[in-house]
This record gives structure tokens, C-alpha cells and sequence, in this order.
């Protein structure tokens, strides 16, 4: 009987944070339709005043997309913390702890990433790739940058964004339980896993994959320079520390 109840308890708590995630992310998406035009103009670059459309529901449908990846981003963060909550009775005081940490982690990374770093890589990629079309000097070319076009391209500056928190996360576990050694050792299969990543979340072309792929290389060189640093620096921590006599033998000297 009491087994019964207990699976009644946890069903009606499930179905409750199961409403709450669904409530959120509609309000989410509800908030973000509201203010897409604002959107729109926060991830405008500097100097850029319009846009060309080709198709009579480009824009709606550009509009609809671009509120549905930002629901769908924030709504993550949602369901994660209603998972730890459904969860939470359940789980031990360490594991609880490790669970809330990894989540609060993620919520600080992502918001810093997307309000500071996400709009300078904006204006940076922005002039980059405009100075290409302004020097373009053998025939009078005019750059008209198409709305769906520079969405689908931040798509892709997303994507390399959104899985660096994921590849952090897991490589600093995967470091637990190997040497540095290991990681110099397998360096070219973590190279070809990195573009099998690519490969399976990017379109088909080369260079999509590489935008996705090379970050993935990035963090795994930078996790072995860190490594390499941090183990330097508590050895000579080590070093500098003063040495203790120990206890039994400062007793020894006294009775002598």
C-alpha cells in the first residue's frame, strides 16, 4: 500500500514539473514573438541597415525560427532545473551538490557567453568578411546580405558555442581517470572524433564542419596546456613549502 502511494506521489510530482517546464517554455516563446523585431536589431552588426528578402513568407518564417532557437536554448536551462528538483529527494548530499554545481556553472557560462562574448564575435566576424566585399574592386559588386542567410550563419556561430560547456564538462571528467600522457598518445583519434562531432551537426560541407570541428580541437589542446600548467604549479608549491619535523621525533631528541 504504501509502495502505491509512493508511486502516485512521484507521478503527480513528475506530471507537475513536466507543467511547469511546458508553461515556461511557451511563455518563452510567447515573450520572445512578442519582442523578435528587438531581437532582430540586438544581433544586427554595426553599419548594417537593411536586409533583402527573396520570398513572400521569408520573413515570418525567419521570425519563427529565430524565436524557436531561443526558446529552445532557454528552455534547457528550465527543464534542467526541474529535473533537479524532481530528483533531488532521491539523491545523496554529494551528488545533489555535484548536480547543482554543474547547473549553476552552465547558467553562469551561457549567460556571460551570450551577453558579452556572443555579440563582439558578431562585429568581429561581421568586419571580417565585409572587407571582402568592399575590396572586390576588378567588377562593381554590392553586397545585399539576405535576412534568412545571416540567420542560418549565426546558427552556426551557435552551434560551436553552445557544445563548448559539454566539451569542457567532459573532458575534465575524462581527465579524473587518465594521465597527460594518454591524451599526448591519442591526440589524432580525439582529432578524428572532433570531426565525426562536426560531421553529424553540421550540413555536408567542408567548411561547416571545420567551423564546428576546430573549436573542438582548441579545447582539447588548451585542457592539456592547463593540465601541464596546473601540475606544474603545485609542484612547486610543493617545493616551497617548509618542512615540519615531525612529531615523534622532536620527542625522541628531547628524551636523549
Amino acid at each position: 500500500m504504501k509502495r502505491l502511494q509512493f508511486s502516485i506521489y512521484y507521478l503527480q510530482e513528475l506530471n507537475y514539473r513536466l507543467a511547469y517546464a511546458a508553461f515556461g517554455t511557451t511563455l518563452l516563446f510567447i515573450t520572445s514573438y512578442t519582442y523578435k523585431q528587438s531581437l532582430i536589431f540586438f544581433l544586427l552588426p554595426k553599419g548594417l541597415s537593411h536586409f533583402v528578402t527573396t520570398g513572400l513568407t521569408e520573413i515570418f518564417f525567419t521570425y519563427l525560427q529565430l524565436c524557436t532557437i531561443l526558446t529552445i536554448g532557454f528552455s534547457v536551462g528550465i527543464v534542467l532545473t526541474q529535473v533537479y528538483l524532481f530528483l533531488r529527494p532521491g539523491l545523496y548530499a554529494y551528488e545533489a551538490k555535484a548536480y547543482l554545481n554543474i547547473l549553476a556553472g552552465a547558467i553562469c557560462f551561457y549567460v556571460c557567453l551570450y551577453t558579452f562574448i556572443f555579440p563582439v564575435l558578431i562585429q568581429v566576424l561581421w568586419k571580417l568578411f565585409t572587407t571582402y566585399s568592399q575590396n572586390f574592386t576588378p567588377i562593381n559588386l554590392t553586397f545585399e546580405p539576405r535576412l534568412n542567410d545571416y540567420l542560418e550563419h549565426l546558427k552556426q556561430l551557435n552551434k560551436i558555442l553552445s557544445i563548448s560547456f559539454p566539451c569542457i564538462l567532459v573532458l575534465n571528467l575524462v581527465q579524473r581517470y587518465t594521465n597527460k600522457q594518454m591524451w599526448i598518445r591519442y591526440r589524432g583519434i580525439a582529432y578524428l572524433v572532433a570531426f565525426t562531432i562536426a560531421a553529424f551537426m553540421t550540413p555536408p560541407d567542408i567548411l561547416s564542419q571545420i567551423l564546428v570541428g576546430l573549436p573542438l580541437i582548441i579545447f582539447y589542446e588548451v585542457q592539456i596546456t592547463f593540465w601541464a600548467l596546473y601540475k606544474g604549479y603545485k609542484e612547486q608549491l610543493l617545493i616551497r613549502q617548509p618542512i615540519k619535523p615531525h612529531k615523534n621525533t622532536h620527542g625522541k631528541n628531547e628524551k636523549s
